[in-house]
């Protein structure tokens, strides 16, 4: 069962330190319906363009968006880029006050072109700090900050801010005052992150480190026992995308599965996880929940194009709509829109059709599985016994709405289940706001109710099949025909 997410008490918000290398982020949306005619290139039709933060300015975002309050150290350049930088991460409600400024690099930058939801090139603009005096400058900073801080982030971009000095001069910090540092890796020297409290390598980075091959779960346990001996680190979460997570610690190894229901785009996960687990560590999580979160998050995450922020109460409802999976299909209307939403929210097309199925038989089956071909997630809304009872009269329904529902979704092409004690589906229609209505051949596409307001919100209305002569009425129409002389 998935773990409680702890809830901020009112007024809470955890100060936590970001140490790492801040950049721009920039996209570049459109489609590609040509090539080049000057060289064999695809040509983008930008269709909108947009800046966020990335690497720990990435992180930050997230930390406040989940609740806490994001202290940001890194170095930028005497730039417009720096500008358009601190801008972003104003409007996101992270102070941009302790970048340190020097002309010695530019402010790192990444484009990104986009064709749809397919990256087709990146082209960046940077330069590795090596600047001794502004990493001194970070290490003073950071050794300020991390006095009123509950946890510090290493976030590691290779990019010259995480340098072993900037390492070793914030995990001593942070450890004189007993604050936890959770490092975000990069490279094959971990042994500038010995001391800290939590690393989480990817998969190709606990490899690198170790030597270790990780083909699943049970190799990246094993590199990550390694990681921890040799590097004197509490705790190791290994990160492997499809496969979900591992962590390792004192206590022992555990493996988080993946919640990822499709994935778009993986840019920023790393930063998603990174950030869910400060929050959660500092809300009171203990570590495995708290790996259970994070991983909740990265599903989000990947979900969506670009480094975007999760929110708390995004985390919340995932968590939620996973116990409901858990708990069953047969959802009450409040649950079944809160797992719509997320469902959507990870580029999920939803479905509705709706009836009384009051005696399931392979007419309604032949329509559910057609229904089920028309989208992602198919929701059946059917009626209560008291709706029944009014749309077919007395003695119907043959069967109560509870058993009705249950055998629905005991069927592979069913999402989830709901009741609906109207006449018509429309208020259910309304709350779902599906992307396509589904309804037999029997009806004109014109005559399905709440047909209007799925094709004024862009979404479709289909009737695909109807097999003529099967119906409830006809099958206990012949069973009392047969039994009429017993």
């Amino acid at each position: 069962m998935p773990p409680s997410a702890p809830q901020p008490a009112p007024g809470d918000h955890p100060t936590i330190l970001l140490v790492g290398d801040v950049m721009l982020d920039r996209y570049h949306v459109g489609t590609v319906e040509r090539v080049s005619p000057e060289a064999p290139v695809p040509v983008l039709k930008v269709g909108r363009s947009f800046v966020r933060p990335g690497g720990a300015g990435n992180v930050a975002v997230n930390v406040a968006a989940m609740g806490g309050r994001a202290i940001l150290l890194g170095c930028v350049g005497i730039d417009a880029a720096a500008e358009q930088l601190r801008g972003v991460l104003e409007a996101e409600g992270v102070s941009a006050g302790h970048l340190v400024a020097t002309s010695a690099i530019p402010t790192s930058a990444k484009t990104r072109l986009l064709a749809t939801h397919q990256q087709i090139a990146r082209f960046d603009e940077e330069q590795i700090l090596t600047d001794a005096t502004a990493q001194q400058d970070l290490i003073a900073a950071a050794e300020a900050a991390v006095v009123g801080a509950r946890m510090v982030i290493l976030s590691d971009y290779a990019k010259g801010v995480c340098s072993p000095d900037v390492c070793r001069g914030v995990i001593a910090a942070a450890r004189e005052r007993n604050v936890p540092v959770i490092v975000d890796p990069k490279g094959a020297d971990f042994s500038k992150y010995s001391g800290a409290s939590i690393l989480t390598p990817n998969r190709s980075e606990a490899a690198l480190v170790t030597g270790i091959a990780i083909h699943g779960p049970d190799d990246a346990i094993h590199a990550a026992e390694a990681i921890r001996a040799r590097f004197a680190i509490d705790a190791v979460v290994v990160t492997l995308g499809e496969q979900g997570m591992v962590l390792v610690s004192a206590a022992g190894a555990s493996v988080i599965p993946t919640q990822a229901k499709r994935v778009f785009d993986v840019t920023g996960a790393g930063d998603t996880v990174v950030a869910a687990l400060a929050v959660a560590t500092c809300l009171g999580s203990p570590l495995a929940d708290a790996c259970y979160l994070a991983n909740a998050a990265a599903g989000l995450k990947v979900a969506q194009i670009g480094t975007v922020r999760i929110s708390w109460s995004e985390i919340l409802e995932s968590i939620e709509q996973q116990h409901a999976v858990s708990q069953g299909k047969v959802l009450a209307s409040e649950a079944l829109c809160k797992a719509v939403r997320v469902a959507r929210g990870e580029g999920q097309r939803i479905g509705f059709t709706n009836g009384c199925f009051d005696i399931l038989h392979h007419g309604h089956v032949a329509l559910l599985e057609a229904a089920a071909g028309e989208c992602d997630l198919l929701v059946v809304g059917v009626n209560s016994d008291a709706s029944v009872r009014r749309l077919k009269g007395p003695p119907r329904p043959y069967v109560p709405a509870g058993p009705r529902m249950a055998v629905l979704a005991a069927l592979s092409c069913v999402a989830w289940v709901t009741e609906f004690d109207e006449d018509t589906p429309l208020e259910l229609i309304k709350a779902i706001q599906p992307d396509v209505l589904i309804k037999g051949a029997d009806y004109a596409v014109g005559d399905v109710v709440g047909g209007d307001l799925v094709r004024a919100a862009g979404g479709k209305v289909v009737t695909p099949v109807f097999l003529q002569g099967v119906s409830t009425t006809n099958i206990v129409g012949r069973i009392l025909s047969t039994h009429a002389g017993d």
